[in-house]
C-alpha cells in the first residue's frame, strides 16, 4: 500500500485550516432577523469592575438572562485604561458583526473634544442610551469640609493644595472645569483618578480631599465613610433630601449623564434596531427598574432621532467649555523605531569591519550579517506598520512573512506554495486565536 507523500498531507491539512480561518472571515454570515444573534454578545466596559458603568451593565445582563430577552447571553468583558479610550478602541476596531458592543457614558464625547482621543461617536453606531444618572462630590466623614462653600472657599485661599479626583477628559472632569469656573481665582490640585472603584480607594486611602461620584455610586460607597457636598442637579433627589444642589449652594453647576450603547461603526442596522429594542425591554423590566430606583438612576431609553438629537447637543455643550491646553508628547513609536534603526546601522558597521580575515570566511559572514540586519529592518517596519495602524493584523502578517520568506529562500516557486500557506495560517489564525478565544484587541 502506498503511502501519500507528505507533501500531499501538508497541503491537504494546510488547505483545510487556511478555509476554516478565511470562512470565519469571508463566510460566516452573523445573520439576520430572527437569526441573529447566534452567538453571546460581548459587551465591554472601558473600567475596572465595581463602577457604575460596570455595575449597570451586569444589570442589563441579568435581566436579559432571566427574562430570557434573547436567545444568546452578554458577556461582560473589562477594559480599563487611557480615560475610557482603550475599550472604546478596542470595539471601534472590532468586526462589525453585531456581536461587540460598547457600554460607554458621555465620555467617548468628552475624550475627542479634550484630544485624548482622535474618535468620537461619529466613528460607531449608536444603539441606545439608557439610565440617566446625576453626579455629586463626595468627601470622607472626617474631611474638615462639612459644606460645597468651606470645600470652595478653601480651594480659592490655598490655590492648587485641595486635592480633587476625577476621571480625566470623562464627564466629570467637566463637571470639575464647571466648579472651578464658578469662583473666580479658585484652583484645585485636580488628579485624574480612573473609574469610581479607582477612585473610592484613593478617596478612603487618604490620597484625595474629594472626588466625584455618580449618584448611584454614592448609595454604593457611603459605607465606607463617605458624605455629599452637594449633587449637580436642577434639584435635589427625593432619596436624599439632605443632600443639596451646587445650584442652590450658589454654584450653577448641573451634570447629568447617560450610559449609551455603540456598536462598531457599519454594523447592520437591523442588529442595531434588535438590540436596542433588547435594551428597551430589559429597561422596563420590574428587576432593573428596582435596581434603578435603588440606584437612583432615572429609567430612560433613547433611541433613533431622540438619540442622535441627544448626542449632538451633549456634543455642542461639551464643545464650548474651554478646556486647560493638552501638554504635546513625543511621538514614542517613531523616536524607538529611529532609535532602534541608528542603533542598527551602527551595530552592521562594526560588524562588517571587524569580519574575519580568513578568505573561506570573509564572504559568508558579511553576508548573513545583511541578511540578519535586513529581517530585523523588516520586523521594525512591521511593528511601526502595526503600531501606526497602516494596515490591519492579518494583511500586515501575511506581507511580513512573505517578504522575510522571500528574502531568506529566494523565489523558489516550490517553496512559495509552503511560505503562502504559512502567511495565512499565521495571519488569519493568529487573528482569530486573539480577538475571539482570548478576546485581545489586535490592530
Amino acid at each position: 500500500m502506498n503511502r501519500l507523500p507528505y507533501s500531499v498531507i501538508w497541503h491537504g491539512l494546510a488547505g483545510l485550516l487556511i478555509f476554516f480561518t478565511v470562512y470565519q472571515y469571508v463566510f460566516v454570515d452573523a445573520g439576520s432577523g430572527d437569526d441573529y444573534p447566534q452567538k453571546p454578545i460581548q459587551v465591554v466596559i472601558p473600567f475596572n469592575p465595581g463602577g457604575a458603568s460596570d455595575t449597570f451593565a451586569r444589570i442589563i445582563q441579568k435581566a436579559v438572562k432571566d427574562y430570557e430577552l434573547m436567545p444568546q447571553p452578554l458577556v461582560i468583558v473589562n477594559k480599563p485604561g487611557g480615560s475610557a479610550t482603550i475599550g472604546s478602541n478596542y470595539v471601534k476596531d472590532a468586526r462589525d458583526d453585531g456581536y461587540t458592543v460598547l457600554c460607554l457614558h458621555e465620555a467617548i464625547m468628552t475624550a475627542k473634544i479634550t484630544g485624548q482621543s482622535r474618535y468620537g461617536p461619529e466613528s460607531f453606531e449608536p444603539v441606545a442610551a439608557t439610565g440617566e444618572f446625576s453626579l455629586m462630590i463626595l468627601v470622607p466623614n472626617d474631611s474638615p469640609f462639612q459644606t460645597l462653600g468651606e470645600f470652595m472657599a478653601a480651594a480659592k485661599e490655598r490655590p492648587n493644595e485641595i486635592i480633587l479626583g476625577s476621571n480625566l477628559n470623562t464627564p466629570t472632569y467637566f463637571a470639575y472645569l464647571n466648579l472651578e469656573a464658578t469662583v473666580p481665582g479658585t484652583k484645585f490640585r485636580f488628579v485624574s483618578a480612573g473609574g469610581g472603584a479607582n477612585r473610592l480607594s484613593a478617596l478612603i486611602g487618604g490620597h484625595m480631599d474629594a472626588a466625584f461620584f455618580s449618584v448611584g455610586e454614592y448609595i454604593s460607597f457611603k459605607e465606607n465613610g463617605l458624605r455629599s457636598l452637594a449633587i449637580f442637579d436642577s434639584k435635589r433627589d427625593p432619596s436624599i433630601p439632605e443632600v443639596p444642589t451646587a445650584t442652590e449652594l450658589g454654584f450653577p453647576v448641573a451634570s447629568t449623564n447617560l450610559q449609551y450603547w455603540w456598536f462598531p461603526k457599519g454594523t447592520d442596522p437591523g442588529f442595531v434596531s434588535y438590540f436596542g429594542e433588547v435594551l428597551d425591554r430589559a429597561m422596563a423590566t420590574d428587576y432593573v427598574r428596582a435596581r434603578m430606583d435603588e440606584l437612583k438612576i432615572q429609567p430612560r431609553v433613547l433611541v433613533g432621532d431622540e438619540l442622535q438629537e441627544r448626542i449632538d447637543r451633549r456634543t455642542e455643550y461639551f464643545s464650548s467649555i474651554t478646556t486647560p491646553g493638552m501638554i504635546a508628547l513625543p511621538n514614542v513609536v517613531a523616536w524607538t523605531i529611529g532609535a532602534l534603526i541608528v542603533f542598527g546601522l551602527g551595530i552592521l558597521r562594526s560588524s562588517l569591519t571587524t569580519a574575519p580575515d580568513k578568505p573561506d570566511s570573509s564572504e559568508t559572514i558579511p553576508k548573513r550579517f545583511g541578511l540578519a540586519w535586513m529581517t530585523i529592518a523588516l520586523v521594525i517596519i512591521y511593528v511601526a506598520v502595526l503600531g501606526l495602524n497602516f494596515l490591519s493584523f492579518i494583511w500586515a502578517t501575511i506581507l511580513f512573512v512573505l517578504t522575510c520568506a522571500t528574502m531568506l529562500n529566494g523565489l523558489n516557486k516550490t517553496k512559495f506554495v509552503y511560505v503562502l500557506e504559512i502567511s495565512l495560517l499565521m495571519s488569519f489564525g493568529l487573528h482569530y486565536v486573539f480577538t475571539q478565544i482570548f478576546t485581545v484587541s489586535l490592530p
